[in-house]
C-alpha cells in the first residue's frame, strides 16, 4: 500500500511539474504575434480580418442583411499536427481571468481585437481537437465557434478553409434558412441526361455572370430557366433537394465570397478575373474527363449545388433584379430559393420561359456536353 501511495505521489508530482512548465512556457514565451508560427499567424489573421470587417457594422450590408454580424461571434481555434494538438487561440473573446490563457500582443491593425493563447494542457481544449467541421460550444461561460486548423486550412487554400468554415457556420447561426436533408435520404437519378442538362446550365450560367447588357442577360436567364424547368420536370425529387441546398448552402457561400472580397482574400469559385479560378463549364469538363479526383455525385451534393446557388445570388444582386432580395431567401418557413426568385422575375418581366429546348441545345453544342456526360456515366457503370 505504501509503495502504491508513493507511486501516486510521484505521478502527481510529475503531472504538477508538467502543468507548471506548460503554464510558464505559455505565459513567457512568444507572446508577441510576430513571434508565432506562420500558420498560427495566418489562422489568427483570417478571423481578425473578418471580425474587423464587422466591428463597426461596416460591410454588413455588403455581405448580407444586418442579422448576420460577425462582431456578435467569438472563435476558438486549435492547431492540429496529425493526431496531436498544438496551441489553442481565442479571438474576440474575454479570457483575461483564465489561468491557462495568455494575451497575445497584436500588431497595430489588430490591436483592438483581443487574442488569447491557451496552454497545451488547458482542460476544455482537449474536447476541441477533433472538431474538424467546426461548431458552437461554451467556453468559460461564453458561447463561441470552435474549430481546428492545420497548414492546409488557412488562408488562400480554397474550399474547406478555416475562413470559409467560420463564415458559413456563423452565417447559418445568424439567419433563417431551409433545412437540407441528407443526400442519402433523397432519391434521384444520376443519369447521363441529368448530368448533361446540368452541364448545359453551367454553360448558360457562365454567360449570365459575364454579361453586362441587360437585354442579353434577360435572354440568358430565359434560357437558363427553360433548361432547368425541363430538368426539374424529369426529376422532381432532385429539383426540390437542389432548391433547398441553394436556399441555405448557396446563400452562405455567397456571403462568404462577399466577405472574402471585402477583406482582400479574393476567394471565389467562379471569378474569371483571377487566373487561378475556373468557370462552371470548366469544372464540368474537368470532372467529366477525370481531371478532378472526384466522382459523379459531386454534381449533386451540397458543395457543388452551393456554388451554383451562390452564382444565382450574384446574378440577382449584381443586376438588382429584386430589392431586399435577401429577406425573401431568409424568411424562415416562407423562405424561397434564389432560383425561385430568378424564375419569378423571368415570368413577370422577361417574357415567356417556354423557349425551345432543342434550339438552346443547338446554340450551346449540347452534343459535346452530353458526350462528356456519357463518358463519365459509362466509367462509373464500368467501375461498378
Amino acid at each position: 500500500m505504501k509503495k502504491l501511495f508513493n507511486l501516486i505521489l510521484i505521478i502527481l508530482g510529475v503531472v504538477l511539474i508538467v502543468v507548471c512548465v506548460d503554464l510558464t512556457t505559455n505565459k513567457l514565451l512568444k507572446t508577441d504575434y510576430n513571434d508565432l508560427d506562420v500558420s498560427d499567424r495566418e489562422a489568427i489573421a483570417e478571423l481578425c480580418d473578418m471580425t474587423e470587417l464587422f466591428r463597426e457594422r461596416s460591410g454588413c450590408e455588403e455581405v448580407w442583411i444586418d442579422e448576420y454580424n460577425l462582431r456578435n461571434y467569438k472563435a476558438v481555434i486549435t492547431r492540429r499536427f496529425g493526431f496531436l494538438k498544438g496551441y489553442t487561440y481565442a479571438v474576440n473573446m474575454t479570457a483575461s481571468r483564465n489561468i491557462f490563457a495568455q494575451q497575445i500582443i497584436m500588431p497595430e491593425e489588430y490591436s483592438d481585437i483581443a487574442v488569447y493563447r491557451f496552454a497545451y494542457l488547458t482542460p476544455f481544449t482537449f474536447s476541441l481537437a477533433g472538431n474538424d467541421d467546426g461548431g458552437f460550444t461554451d467556453v468559460n461561460g461564453e458561447r463561441v465557434y470552435a474549430s481546428v486548423f492545420d497548414t492546409q486550412s488557412v488562408k488562400y487554400n480554397g474550399a474547406g478553409s478555416l475562413e470559409e468554415q467560420y463564415a458559413k457556420h456563423t452565417f447559418f447561426d445568424a439567419v433563417e434558412s431551409l433545412d437540407v436533408p441528407e443526400k442519402d435520404d433523397v432519391h434521384f437519378e444520376i443519369s447521363e441526361e441529368n448530368v448533361a442538362l446540368t452541364g448545359l446550365q453551367y454553360r448558360i450560367l457562365d454567360d449570365m455572370m459575364a454579361e453586362d447588357s441587360p437585354e442579353k442577360l434577360k435572354e440568358l436567364i430565359r434560357e437558363y430557366v427553360a433548361v432547368r424547368e425541363y430538368q426539374n420536370e424529369r426529376d422532381t425529387e432532385f429539383a426540390k433537394y437542389r432548391e433547398q441546398c441553394e436556399a441555405s448552402e448557396g446563400c452562405a457561400q455567397f456571403a462568404f465570397y462577399n466577405i472574402s472580397d471585402l477583406i482582400g482574400h479574393g476567394m471565389t469559385y467562379f471569378n474569371k478575373d483571377r487566373s487561378d479560378s475556373i468557370t462552371f463549364y470548366s469544372a464540368y469538363y474537368y470532372l467529366c474527363t477525370g481531371r478532378y479526383n472526384s466522382d459523379i455525385s459531386d454534381f449533386f451534393d451540397k458543395t457543388g449545388i452551393a456554388y451554383e446557388g451562390a452564382a444565382l445570388c450574384s446574378v440577382i444582386a449584381d443586376n438588382e433584379l429584386y430589392e431586399n432580395w435577401q429577406l425573401r431567401v431568409d424568411a424562415g418557413d416562407d423562405t424561397v430559393a434564389p432560383y425561385t426568385l430568378l424564375k419569378r422575375r423571368c415570368e413577370r418581366s422577361f417574357g415567356s420561359t417556354d423557349k425551345s429546348i432543342d434550339d438552346i441545345k443547338r446554340m450551346y453544342n449540347y452534343e459535346e456536353i452530353i458526350s462528356m456526360a456519357r463518358t463519365l456515366v459509362n466509367e462509373v457503370n464500368n467501375y461498378k
